[in-house]
């Protein structure tokens, strides 16, 4: 099995490119000119390091260079539904059409097989699509699992260990204010999401917007201190370099001490892309509250990762559910 960093490496023709996606990453630089200061840092020139980048993302490896917009900040509501289905690919249609989806899932687990992420402004909908998509395309069971607090939020990839781990701003505000509310177009803070490939990329989303480059990149900075965005840097294609196996934990905490188990994961487990307390309606429907994501190269790696959840004091179960098939592969994340 060849390694993400070797697929870069024979795919862009220099071992230099997994230290660009390494360093955009991990080390994204919070200034104007980000790509010129990898470039410094590394000892080459800023136009080769963008035609990397321009050779990576139209390989689809590179998906984009940006923040990772808060949704919270734009009055929707969000949750993961669960439902057990016999015909997940028209139940995650289905969904489709009633919500706005960023996920879809076939999982591995006796109780429900589709896990499907959803958004709408109303809290009543999400509800109403779970129980009408159970009910035509399955036998009746699902569940909405609301979040209650995200910990972490950090989808990066490590090219070197063959696992996730999260990057330095992953913690997710949980009330932050519109970008309107900042002084800030929410145009503007939509765009700050992909940053163009060019040696002044937030210049360039300037011009669109008929600002200056200072304007914009200091709005960046007020919009990520505000927690309107976050998670800065290279987002990549896991899937695609390797990471074929993603897998979705959740855990079940002692005497429901649940805040205190989510901070222990995060101290103890950097590779979990997403830490997530959940409250479950209908009550009952699920009992494993505490969430998290991990993606890697083999599921020998996984399982050493989970492993190592035992170890953790608050720990009571753990229930592990494979990725099976994405339902939803050409959605933009």
């Amino acid at each position: 099995m060849i390694s993400p960093a070797d697929y870069v490496t024979s795919i862009v023709g220099s071992r230099l490119a997994v230290e660009v996606l390494m360093k955009l990453q991990y080390e994204f630089p919070l200034t104007p000119t980000p790509y010129c200061d990898v470039a410094s840092s590394l000892g080459i020139e800023v136009d080769e390091l963008l035609e990397m980048l321009n050779k990576l993302r139209l390989l689809h490896v590179l998906k984009r260079v940006g923040f990772y917009f808060n949704v919270r900040a734009s009055g929707k509501n969000v949750a993961l539904i669960a439902i057990s289905t016999s015909n997940p690919e028209a139940a995650s249609k289905h969904l489709m059409e009633l919500l706005e989806v960023t996920h879809s899932y076939l999982r591995e687990n006796d109780k429900f097989n589709l896990w499907v992420v959803g958004r709408h402004t109303s809290r009543d909908a999400i509800v109403e699509a779970a129980r009408a998509t159970a009910e035509r395309y399955g036998d009746g069971r699902w569940a909405v699992l609301w979040s209650v607090r995200t910990y972490r939020l950090s989808v990066k990839y490590d090219l070197i260990s063959g696992t996730s781990r999260a990057g330095p701003y992953s913690e997710i505000a949980q009330s932050p204010p519109s970008p309107e509310e900042l002084g800030v177009p929410g145009e503007l803070a939509a765009a700050l999401r992909r940053l163009p490939l060019a040696q002044h990329p937030y210049r360039a989303i300037a011009v669109k917007f008929r600002l200056d480059e200072e304007r914009v990149f200091d709005a960046a900075r007020r919009l990520l201190a505000a927690g309107v965005l976050a998670d800065p840097g290279a987002a990549l294609d896991g899937h695609r370099i390797g990471f074929k196996y993603n897998v979705m934990v959740t855990v079940k905490a002692r005497e429901d001490r649940y805040d205190e188990l989510c901070r222990e994961i995060m101290q103890g487990v950097p590779e979990a892309t997403h830490i997530v307390l959940r409250r479950v309606e209908p009550p009952g429907a699920w009992s494993h509250l505490c969430y998290f994501m991990v993606h890697a190269v083999s599921m020998q790696l996984i399982d050493k990762i989970i492993d190592r959840l035992y170890r953790l004091d608050l720990v009571d179960d753990v229930l592990k559910l494979p990725s099976i098939r994405d339902l939803a592969p050409g959605l933009v994340r």
